[in-house]
């Protein structure tokens, strides 16, 4: 089991080179949303938007499929983060528009999409593999937040002309290929892995996200429609933050990746919940003062508020939950699939915001919504909020059932008992044990629930009087030394043991060791079995 006390620096930065990737596929995919990609027509560029969503859905279940049944997950991912870049230098290099157009135009946008799913769902396999619960949503919010810094340097380089032989894409495809290579030289595959999972359904976080997408979507339209019978276009440019908007996504993410990890994945959702609430609830009393003073701060104020519930949501609901619940064996299949709803959900917002034609129907805002569009809104709300009760808490360790294993493996016992033992920190050396008692099929484990696995009932299954060669005298000297029961003897090392207890040989406390192993399996096989009979 992975436990660690500081934050995984090293850890952490082989994930976040990953960034650069990511900012670039979401430069391209704005550009071809702006129309500002490509020397095309916006009509064009909406097309091949479309061809980039369907190879994104087609991406994400393969990958899901492929991810649970790869093993080197990290050889993915080096490949989906360097071929949008590639192909973005070899345009870059020959020029758009070129003989090989509309080739590598469309390659490009494609690969964008494509790719940039190909490498989230085993970036987040692998981060739920390498990375503890209370560290992953700082991990999570890190990469976020620096691939939209990224992505906000690469605009205004664009915007201001700062292009690199005549391609403003060279330079965010020449750093995303080398932070790809600096991540390889890290050599994430030697990362310490174990099949992390918390034991629930992922419906009871996916039923209540639904309902919070719908009142999102629903109060977006809504207030796109007053501001335009007001004649002033979108929330956005009646402020005119611009691209800078992106700076308060990027606040968004931060906050949802720490209360995630400071204060658990249950209480974060609450707060996006009720996030979510306040915005249907009183957003639409904030531009209705905005419109009457026409003042611009109620409406930065509303536009900040809006933002920062998106990247909460971003941060929260992306890579952390949908792969720490349920089991380790199809983390990348429940994943990819949880993901293929949000794409649907993101390709609807597209269509209906540019007015899309697809396949002869035209997406457009009913006017009528303006009526009920904000009650039903607050309604969904006040329903995912009442959903969230039995949500399970992702907490404290985790605990995958379907892996465990009742052998003893003494080079895990020598690290953990180095690593996480002080000086008489015996309270320590239970690593082993963990996996040992959570055997049972505990419902659900938290951080409490690990902290009472060596309690009254342990000591008096396994005494130390048990143990072949522990008599009276030994037995005190062990009590005095602060061992309580045969299984914290199981849990530590004959070298430690020896030095300890007065007395006491290395032989002999290999041989004391290795009786008490022999007793706790034998204790905790049948308790297995009837637990789950």
């Amino acid at each position: 089991m992975l436990e660690y006390r500081e934050f995984p620096v090293r850890t952490a930065l082989t994930y976040i080179l990953f960034s650069p990737s990511v900012a670039f596929a979401i430069l391209v995919i704005v550009k071809v949303i702006e129309g500002s990609l490509l020397p095309l027509t916006l009509l064009e560029h909406h097309g091949l938007l479309g061809l980039g969503v369907l190879a994104a859905a087609f991406s994400l279940l393969v990958a899901g499929f492929i991810v649970d049944r790869l093993q080197r997950k990290d050889i993915l991912m080096y490949l989906s983060a360097l071929t949008p870049g590639i192909i973005g230098l070899l345009g870059s290099m020959i020029g758009f528009p070129n003989e090989y157009t509309p080739h590598i135009e469309t390659a490009l946008v494609i690969s964008s999409f494509a790719c940039l799913a190909f490498l989230m769902v085993p970036w987040t396999v692998q981060l739920n593999r390498t990375v503890v619960v209370k560290f992953r949503g700082k991990v999570d919010a890190a990469f976020l937040a620096f691939a939209l810094v990224a992505f906000l340097v690469y605009y205004l380089f664009s915007a201001m002309g700062v292009i690199f032989m005549a391609s403003d894409l060279l330079l965010p495809a020449v750093i995303s290929f080398v932070a790809v290579i600096t991540a390889v030289a890290l050599r994430p595959w030697k990362l310490d892995q174990a099949p992390l999972a918390v034991q629930g359904s992922v419906m009871r976080y996916f039923r209540p996200m639904t309902l919070i997408l719908a009142a999102h979507m629903l109060w977006f339209f809504v207030a796109k429609l007053r501001f335009q019978a007001e004649g002033l276009g979108t929330l956005s440019q009646a402020v005119g933050f611009g691209i800078f908007e992106v700076c308060i996504l990027i606040v968004g993410v931060v906050a949802a990746g720490l209360l995630a990890d400071f204060q658990g994945r249950k209480t974060a959702f609450s707060t996006l919940i009720l996030l979510m609430g306040l915005l249907t609830i009183f957003g639409s009393a904030m531009y209705e003062l905005f419109f009457a003073d026409s003042g611009s701060v109620w409406g930065v104020g509303l536009l900040a508020f809006e933002r920062f519930i998106e990247g909460y949501m971003l941060g929260l609901c992306l890579p952390l939950i949908w792969s720490e619940l349920g089991s380790a064996k199809t983390k990348g299949l429940r994943l990819s699939l949880v993901w293929f709803f949000f794409l649907g959900y993101m390709a609807l917002f597209w269509a209906v915001d540019l007015e899309a034609t697809v396949f002869g129907l035209t997406f457009v805002i009913p006017e009528q919504l303006t009526m009920f569009g904000g009650n039903v809104a607050v309604f969904l709300s006040l329903i995912a909020l009442y959903m969230i009760g039995p949500l399970p808490q992702i907490l404290g360790r985790e605990i995958e059932m379907e892996e465990l294993a009742l052998d003893f493996d003494d080079r895990q016992v020598k690290r953990t008992v180095d690593a996480f033992v002080g000086h008489d920190d015996f309270t320590s050396i239970r690593s082993q044990l963990d996996v040992l008692d959570a055997g049972a099929e505990i419902s659900e484990v938290s951080d409490k629930d690990m902290s009472d696995i060596l309690g009254d009932d342990f000591v008096e299954m396994l005494p130390l009087r048990r143990v072949p060669g522990v008599g009276p005298t030994l037995e005190k000297k062990l009590r005095h030394a602060g061992y309580k029961s045969a299984a914290q003897l199981s849990g530590e090392t004959p070298k430690r043991l020896a030095e300890k207890i007065d007395g006491l040989g290395l032989v002999r406390a290999e041989k004391i060791i290795g009786d008490a192993r022999k007793i706790v399996k034998t204790t905790v096989k049948p308790n297995r079995k009837r637990n789950r009979s």
